[in-house]
């Protein structure tokens, strides 16, 4: 997988990713001083996040690409829907993952204020920014996180410039990560990402902030049953979803634009079949 570089040429991802969202899925603050006293950091820096937690994992559909079959029209569907959605999140979601994701070989060093800071250098060719990462342990197993970076290079030059913050909690199992337009020296987020679990299993769901306010992307996942959805904030009846068993291969759709809305199902071999055969 390439890295991709916060170079100027390509710092614009999060903005447009969100666009690529709406368009192709319709058819498919800062941490300042501390105001408390200074307290020395924890013995141990707080868990940072898995990366692999943070990633839209649709391996299923890569593993089962299809071409269209009269007998495989509703996995044919999709699968096209999923590739799409993988698509964007990788766009808009790696290089910050990525960024962050760098931490983890990064020894930490605890600050007089409680926090943990990371500083590393982000290489990519000829490109260099350095990163620095802090994470603030607060109450009940809570963590504020803001991830910055400088690249003296870039047009203008980037100084400490916040790309995302947020916060986690149970050891980094849940959390929320808020996107900025570092370029842009933006003070308000374009995006979000929570992560968690609840009643209907894990989640990781991508929410656009900015252009298409509320437009959401989902994946969940319960034992072996997924499910990826697509919801329009400004008409909640045009969301689509499709979902799957991972175990047995079964799975269906449901999208207003096709089969008249009406839920579609395939069986273990990916053909179709009438909603209610297979068991999910």
């Amino acid at each position: 997988m390439q890295t991709i570089s916060p170079a100027p040429r390509r710092s614009h991802l999060l903005r447009r990713g969100a666009s690529l969202a709406v368009l192709a899925l319709g058819a498919a603050g800062c941490f300042g001083d501390s105001t408390t006293e200074p307290t020395p950091a924890a013995d141990e820096p707080p868990a940072l996040p898995a990366p692999e937690r943070l990633t839209f994992n649709l391996g299923f559909f890569e593993s089962n690409p299809v071409t269209e079959r009269s007998a495989k029209r509703n996995f044919f569907n999709a699968y096209v829907r999923a590739v799409t959605v993988g698509a964007i999140t990788h766009l808009v979601l790696t290089p910050p993952i990525t960024a962050f994701s760098l931490a983890l070989d990064t020894v930490p060093s605890p600050q007089s204020d409680g926090s943990y800071i990371w500083v590393y250098t982000w290489v990519d060719g000829a490109e260099e920014a350095q990163i620095r990462l802090r994470g603030l342990p607060v109450d009940d197993g809570r963590v504020e996180w803001q991830l910055r970076l400088t690249n003296a290079n870039a047009v203008p030059p980037l100084a400490n410039a916040l790309w995302f913050e947020g916060e986690t909690w149970k050891d980094g199992a849940e959390g929320v990560w808020r996107f900025y337009d570092f370029e842009a020296g933006s003070t308000t987020a374009g995006a979000r990402l929570d992560w968690g679990q609840d009643k209907d299993g894990e989640f990781l769901r991508f929410t656009d902030l900015a252009e298409n306010v509320g437009d959401s992307l989902e994946l969940r996942h319960e034992g072996v049953e997924a499910r990826i959805s697509y919801v329009d904030a400004d008409l909640p009846d045009n969301e689509w979803f499709v979902r799957w068993n991972e175990a047995n291969g079964t799975g269906s759709l449901k999208a207003p634009d096709y089969n008249s809305g009406l839920e579609a199902c395939w069986d273990e071999r990916q053909n179709d079949v009438v909603c209610g055969t297979p068991t999910l």
